[in-house]
């Protein structure tokens, strides 16, 4: 019989390994299940090639033109981008892929070193990295076209390093943030830290806009020239150098670019063992005495729901409110929720136009209908706790109006500052109303999209500390959720669109009570018939969510 390895002769090899078996075991179709994640997974391909293949033929024409101005331009702009889209998108929407948890690792004497090489490796068979590496692939064409040999070669370093700074500040941004979204002194710290920084990129996006205005094309060229001194596109324009003949500029961006790659090494393998695999702390010790057994249930009621009778939609909805302030995964919704409502509105001020009435709709509908995804897999959030509302006998109608009221309680403020601020931001305070009615509209047509896909499309959650990290199966729903239900929620929402541009500028209030209305119309139909469809589908969601069960 074969041996196991012994900890000294665990290698990266054997994350690599694993990975590759873990995958082609969960693509295997033995169900209904297996056979939705093996769906899923070709369309990831899909999709995944598709921007594999746009983005290497965005470097390589980039690389290879003749214009000095528009190869910095494109290839510096494009690594900039490409490098936030990793940085700051598993925070937003589709998390990070973890289809080897770093907690089953917690109990086996694997040095951190190699557990952290090993997990690197293994991130990098996910679909995302290879269509990374693809694309930036292209960048070899212009490297051997003006560099010969050599510049091919660069922009083969290039690529490589492009695609470790990518998966390892992913992983370092999200195990930092799971950190703090895990403590409790810390929660509302990274809050407020995550929506200062998406409110910042507002302003950044108003002057680059300006600079536009101002100084046409060749500010492009200016910013490519920015990014191409700062490790987002560092390596990427270091292939320009090398075609050009400045070896010196060259090894100084490699030389960044390497020691960025070291620093986010060091600081994802600091905090790995406390954010991937801790707990979250407990409550305080303190406090008032319990008295009957009532009085102790009615306080864990926060006050806002106090008025409402007792029963099992104010259990419910009181329950998820604390999950959204004590619960990891739900503390990082909260917090993109936070960032799409303050993000969104901010750069709409950078909008090229005369600030007038035609765009402000479409940025607050696609705010609702982000904010309203949330409860998509809402179930899979619960893993094996959604087994307490099926012994309870907690009719589906109920259950998902509960989940709705929740969502709701939490998003409405920040849907209504958000509609104020575009409103204010668009030149229209007039319209504020009718913008905030078309927000309810996308809101509540987003939450009826929302409770099919959870009853219908539910997926398994990793059971791990870190809030953001996702399956490969999972991932690939999770996307495929966000795309799809965005562009139903839009149908939708498209004839309350329509009023708003029918009616005259006197009448747009009427959008407020329209929107409104649509919305409540929209989550009770929802949840008529997705309430009876999970009466019956109940125990084949739990089977999803929590396989083995």
């Amino acid at each position: 019989m074969a041996l196991m390895p012994t900890p000294a002769t665990v290698a990266v090899r054997h994350f690599l390994f694993l990975k590759l078996r873990m995958l082609r075991n969960g693509l295997r179709v033995r169900g209904g299940g297996s056979a939705r994640r093996l769906v899923t997974f070709l369309f990831g391909i899909f999709f995944g090639l598709w921007a594999a293949l746009g983005g290497f033929a965005a470097f390589a024409a980039g690389s290879s033109a003749g214009s000095a101005a528009t190869r910095i331009a494109v290839v510096g702009l494009a690594g900039g981008v490409l490098t936030l889209g990793w940085l700051l998108l598993p925070l937003l929407f589709f998390g990070v892929d973890e289809t080897i948890d770093p907690a089953r690792f917690a109990l086996l004497p694997v040095p951190r070193r190699t557990l952290a090489l090993g997990m690197v490796v293994a991130a990098c068979c996910g679909v995302p990295a290879v269509a990374t590496f693809v694309a930036t692939l292209g960048l070899v064409i212009g490297g051997a076209i003006r560099g010969g040999p050599v510049g091919a070669a660069a922009a083969a370093v290039a690529a490589i390093l492009t695609l470790l700074v990518c998966v390892v500040g992913s992983r370092a941004v999200t195990s930092a943030f799971a950190a703090m979204l895990r403590s409790r002194r810390m929660r509302d710290l990274a809050v407020i830290l995550i929506a200062i920084l998406a409110a910042s990129i507002g302003p950044l996006q108003i002057a680059i806009t300006a600079a536009v205005e101002r100084g046409g094309a060749g500010v492009f060229t200016t910013a490519g020239r920015i990014m191409g001194w700062t490790p987002l596109a560092a390596a990427q324009v270091a292939v320009l150098d090398v075609s050009d003949g400045r070896w010196l500029m060259a090894l100084a961006r490699f030389a960044m670019v390497g020691a960025t790659l070291a620093l986010l090494a060091w600081w994802w393998s600091t905090t790995l063992e406390s954010a991937m695999l801790g707990t979250t702390s407990a409550g305080p010790a303190g406090g008032r005495a319990a008295g009957p057994a009532a009085g102790a249930v009615r306080t864990l009621i926060p006050a806002v729901l106090r008025s409402l009778p007792d029963g099992q939609f104010t259990a419910i909805v009181a329950r998820d409110l604390r999950y959204f302030w004590r619960d990891p995964r739900w503390r990082a919704s909260l917090a993109s929720m936070i960032i799409v409502s303050l993000f969104l509105p901010v750069a709409l001020v950078a909008l090229p136009g005369d600030g007038g009435a035609a765009p402000l709709p479409m940025v607050i509908l696609f705010v609702g209908t982000v904010m309203g995804l949330a409860l998509a897999n809402v179930f899979g959030s619960d893993g094996l706790a959604f087994a307490t509302q099926l012994l309870a006998g907690v009719p589906g109608r109920v259950e998902l109006r509960a989940r709705c009221a929740s969502l709701t309680l939490i998003t409405a403020p920040l849907l209504v500052v958000a509609g104020v601020v575009i409103g204010v931001a668009g030149g229209e305070g007039g319209d504020i109303p009718a913008v905030i009615g078309v927000g309810a509209a996308a809101f509540g047509a987003s939450l009826a999209v929302g409770m099919f896909s959870a009853v219908f499309l539910p997926y398994p959650m990793p059971q791990t500390g870190n809030p953001f990290a996702v399956s490969t199966g999972g991932a690939t729903m999770r996307n495929l959720l966000v795309f799809v239900g965005i562009g139903i929620a839009v149908g939708m929402t498209a004839p309350v669109i329509a009023v708003y541009y029918l009616l005259p500028a006197a009448l747009s209030w009427v959008l407020l009570p329209l929107g409104l209305g649509w919305a409540i119309a929209a989550v009770l139909t929802g949840a008529y018939i997705a309430g009876d469809a999970l009466d019956r589908r109940g125990p084949e969601v739990l089977q999803t969510i929590a396989p083995g069960v």
